[in-house]
Parts: C-alpha cells; structure tokens; sequence
C-alpha cells in the first residue's frame, strides 16, 4: 500500500543528506499498530469486545467506522495470539477440552471450522486452529497441545465425539 507523501514522512534534519527527499527508507514508525486515534480507544473498543459486544454497536458507539473496528479487532487477536505463542509454556495438562465450531465468511458454500483447546482448570486457551474440518487439523491442534503443556498425570480429555478427535491415533508422549 503506497501512502501519500507527507512533511513528517521525510527527514526534518536539515544537516542530514536526505533532507525533505521522500521515499529514502530513513524514516521508520515506531507504532507497531498505526491506530490514528488513541491507545485508550483500541483499548476501549478491546475491552467491549472481550465482553462480547459486536461490531456494529462498538462502531455506533464509539463512532468510528465498521472497518476501524475490525481492523483494530484483528490487531487485538494477532497480539495476543504472539503472546501466547511466547508465554504459554510448560501449562500443567488436568482436564483438556477440545471442540470445532463451523462458520462461514462470505459464502455459505464454503465453511470455515474453528477448531479449539482449553485446559479446563485454568480456563486458559491453549491452542486453536482454523482449517477445514480435517484430521491433518486436529493433529495440528493437538501437536500445539503437546508442544505447551507439561504432563504429569493421566488427564481428563473431553471432545464432542468427533471421529478424528480419538485419542488412540495420537501417541501422547510425557517428557
């Protein structure tokens, strides 16, 4: 995406040989998201997500547009899907749940699955995969379950009876 040029975006320095040239590759953003309005906004339209209000009602409420919400929604997901990549390790495996949900973007004709670990106990999210509903999927999702949890005991594994989801094609190895 080409942005239009603007003073701030070339060097203001007049001793610098790039002075007022545009486009050099000397200035760098130090925002990671490029909200355009406040921290305190993204953290209050974040918030009302995590309470589940939608989209729609976000936008009327704080007034922004349909498609900031989404985006900043989306930014949202991918930090803390970064976070928990980094800090979801060595979780002590009690009761594991695991289950799909089916939605659709776009067209109907085309399902999207969701598919879902949560150590029950901790109520913590421990891995999630969106695919079809497949069982290289699941593998995938019980791989990540493997790669963050530590396992101590025989646990509790829950599912909804989905045939991939059989615990004996899995060989479950406790380090």
């Amino acid at each position: 995406m080409k942005y239009r040029p603007v003073r701030d975006r070339c060097c203001q320095n007049e001793k610098c040989q790039e002075h007022l040239k545009l486009d050099k590759g000397n200035i760098i953003r130090h925002s990671k998201y490029r909200l355009h309005k406040s921290r305190g906004d993204f953290d209050k339209v974040v918030q009302m997500t995590v309470e589940g209000v939608g989209i729609s009602s976000i936008s009327r409420i704080k007034c922004f547009s349909w498609n900031t919400i989404f985006r900043w929604q989306y930014l949202a997901c991918q930090a803390a899907g970064e976070f928990n990549n980094q800090n979801l390790k060595d979780i002590e495996l009690i009761e594991f749940q695991a289950d799909e949900i089916c939605t659709f973007t776009g067209i109907k004709k085309k399902p999207m699955w969701i598919f879902v670990a949560i150590e029950v106990w901790s109520r913590i999210w421990i891995s999630k995969v969106v695919g079809s509903r497949n069982y290289r999927n699941i593998k995938t999702l019980l791989n990540q379950v493997i790669d963050s949890c530590r396992i101590v005991n025989p646990f509790i594994f829950t599912t909804d009876g989905f045939e991939p989801f059989r615990v004996e094609k899995f060989t479950w190895i406790s380090a």
